[in-house]
């Protein structure tokens, strides 16, 4: 199934140039469906490692927290194995910099406690023959939004574990990996909030949508620029769209948000639904723009770009632990 994308927003000036149609293309599946992953470039490769994926010991409705890692060659256009992590998780965050692959924080658990919120960090050097402990989080954190901005790390927001009341909160931490040594504070995001999105146009960090947690959990159209260069937050406009478990990533000096989900009334997720609405955001002019859609909704979907190609990777088509995808989806620019 082709979706035809007849907009100018990907030219690369300020100017647009003339429509260009582009389409989505199938790519290589992965060898099991997975979703609620992080994945990132490292080596002019798409990691994906972790995540939540079928299982006949699961922990979470048919689900279970993954220890596998799949590498695909973009040249090449194939998946391959890599070196499996240290310990199952899902929800892995996952970043990079020149010299390390890291994967951070997310949950582990077992049957009626699949929710364990972790601090520590793996890393992966470009020789890929092993994980290494990496410097742990301040505080433990999953469904954060990871972001490599240079040579630093940020994690911002997400879960951690409260221990007054003894369950999983949503946080405004951000904490800034330096030197591959160790992490700093640096200013809270402006709400906290889980399963956002974010990207990086022009060493600012974008940080988009996502949900508020609590016995009603709730979508939020909220987003806001974390500029480096005077430590703050600025809000920008709104998401069209209240949308959590989205992915957001930079091409061509704007930002693409695509899919995600909403639960239904009274924060049930069994009567929410995922969504396959592509925008894109103007940081420029803040304004968005609805774009195409992809093939099918999905949600906890990863997405990455490497030479101006867009990668959408696994995720679900249903809203919660449903219908869990192996596709890979390109739109190439």
């Amino acid at each position: 199934m082709t979706t035809v994308l007849s907009f100018d927003y990907l030219c690369c000036s300020n100017t647009y140039a003339k429509p260009r149609d582009l389409s989505w293309s199938p790519g290589q599946a992965l060898a099991n469906p997975i979703q609620e992953i992080y994945p990132a470039v490292f080596n002019g490769e798409i990691y994906v490692a972790g995540g939540f994926v079928p299982s006949d010991d699961p922990i979470f409705y048919g689900l279970a927290p993954s220890s596998q890692v799949f590498i695909y060659n973009p040249k090449k256009l194939i998946w391959r194995t890599g070196v499996e992590l240290p310990e199952a998780r899902h929800h892995l965050g996952m970043a990079s910099n020149s010299r390390y692959l890291y994967g951070i924080g997310g949950f582990n658990g077992n049957k009626g406690n699949a929710w364990q919120v972790r601090d520590t960090v793996y890393k992966i050097s470009p020789d890929g023959k092993a994980w290494l402990s990496g410097p742990a989080l301040p505080i433990p954190l999953a469904e954060s939004v990871y972001a490599a901005n240079g040579e630093s790390i940020h994690v911002i927001g997400g879960k951690t574990f409260d221990s007054d009341s003894k369950r999983n909160i949503d946080t405004d931490s951000h904490f800034i990996l330096v030197n591959n040594t160790h992490w700093e504070k640096a200013a809270p995001a402006t709400i906290a909030r889980n399963s956002a999105a974010s990207a990086i146009v022009d060493n600012k960090v974008f940080v988009i949508g996502g949900r508020k947690a609590g016995k009603r959990p709730e979508n939020i159209q909220f987003s806001e620029v974390y500029d480096p260069k005077d430590d703050k937050w600025q809000a920008i406009r709104p998401l069209p769209a209240a949308l959590a478990g989205l992915s957001a990533v930079a091409l061509k000096g704007k930002i693409l948000v695509a899919g995600g989900e909403a639960f239904g009334a009274n924060g049930h997720w069994k009567t929410g639904r995922a969504f396959n609405q592509v925008w894109s955001y103007d940081p420029l002019k803040d304004s968005w723009q609805e774009e195409m859609s992809m093939p099918q909704p999905r949600h906890g979907h990863g997405a990455v770009t490497i030479d101006n190609t867009l990668y959408i990777i696994g995720g679900a088509a249903k809203v919660g632990p449903q219908d869990t995808l192996s596709s890979l989806l390109m739109l190439k620019t």
